[in-house]
């Protein structure tokens, strides 16, 4: 059966169809490579000016040493400092920019060819006339015994014109099961319904550079069914549980904390307890006690009724807190002494 999201929904297409959307990819294929030729031109005309300035700043600093002008050649040479600087890059930029123009432009029988394989490959394909999109449908997609169901990857192909990373493509999960700690990430790999493709991507840009569009979708599966721990926006094991409002950290029931007074959910890490009523809180919820610097809850705070800071209420003597007694009893003991100097 075909699978419709509310499109033109493409299984048993004509040829004529087929070219129809091969055309569009072509024409953005084209205009990808014109935008190539002329960044080519831009980056050829940064180096260019580079080195123009370069001689030109040699001639002003054989002029300074002619006449000795060591003040004006120390400028001058810091200057040509910066630009033999940004020279390397510059020259680098068009180099890697001159590599990618030199691919050959798929004729439009072959992209064809490219749309039949993509709907053999997945049993259907869908094109969006409106939005211009190609979409296909994953199979149920489960790792390390974690469920994230199917997923929809769809290719816009008015972005092929500007290519330069993996937003060419969106993921869209179908039945989302996402990260506790993050709704956004539906896959280890995806984040805000976009692909991070990792070391892939080289490798997916030049497949749709050259109208291998089919190896485009299967190199995008590929990374779907695969995955790399050293790179995920949140690990496998961490992908179940409860997310700690304050740090993010994912633990199981059994070891986060609820906090009565902001009524969140907090790792071990986080939550604590007040050290004069025994209240379990979170940390953000109780306060330090400047005397004894111990986390105290608000109602257990209260200020000192000469200088007004708030002390916990272990810490406070008489209405005082440690500062302020101390202080007072040295006055009370430095009067005694006067007084009894005074008697003698």
């Amino acid at each position: 059966m075909p699978l419709f999201f509310g499109k033109e929904c493409i299984m048993e297409t004509s040829i004529k169809q087929k070219i129809k959307i091969a055309s569009l990819i072509r024409e953005q294929l084209h205009l990808l490579l014109d935008h190539r030729f002329q960044e080519v031109q831009r980056l050829i005309y940064v180096v260019c000016t580079n080195l123009e300035r370069l001689q030109a700043g040699r001639k002003s600093l054989e002029y300074c040493g002619y006449h000795n002008w060591h003040g004006a050649a120390a400028r001058l040479t810091t200057q040509m400092e910066n630009k033999l600087r940004d020279l390397p890059y510059a020259a680098e930029q068009a180099t890697r920019m001159i590599t990618n123009t030199k691919v050959s432009m798929p004729p439009l029988r072959q992209i064809a060819e490219e749309l039949i394989q993509l709907q053999n490959e997945f049993g259907s394909f869908e094109f969006d006339l409106k939005e211009q999109t190609i979409s296909v449908l994953t199979d149920p997609i489960e790792l390390e015994g974690v469920y994230l169901g199917e997923f929809e990857i769809r290719l816009d192909i008015g972005k092929l014109a500007q290519l330069r990373d993996c937003t060419v493509f969106q993921v869209i999960a179908q039945d989302p099961h996402p990260a506790a700690a993050n709704d956004s990430i539906t896959h280890p790999h995806v984040s805000e319904e976009y692909l991070c493709a990792g070391d892939g991507s080289a490798a997916l840009m030049q497949a749709l550079a050259t109208g291998r569009i089919c190896d485009a979708f299967l190199l995008v599966k590929s990374i779907l069914e695969t995955y790399n721990p050293s790179s995920p926006y949140i690990q496998l094991d961490q992908w179940e549980g409860i997310s700690c409002y304050d740090c993010g950290y994912v633990t199981d029931e059994e070891s986060s904390y609820y906090c009565e007074a902001c009524e969140q959910v907090f790792c071990g890490e986080c939550f604590s307890y007040c050290r004069s009523c025994d209240s379990s809180l979170c940390r953000c919820c109780l306060s330090e006690c400047p005397a004894c610097e111990e986390p105290t809850c608000e109602s257990c705070m209260s200020k000192c009724s000469d200088c007004d800071e708030s002390v916990c209420v272990s810490c406070l003597i008489d209405g005082l807190c440690p500062s302020c007694k101390e202080e007072m009893e040295a006055d009370d003991e430095e009067e005694e002494i006067e007084t009894e100097q005074h008697v003698a």
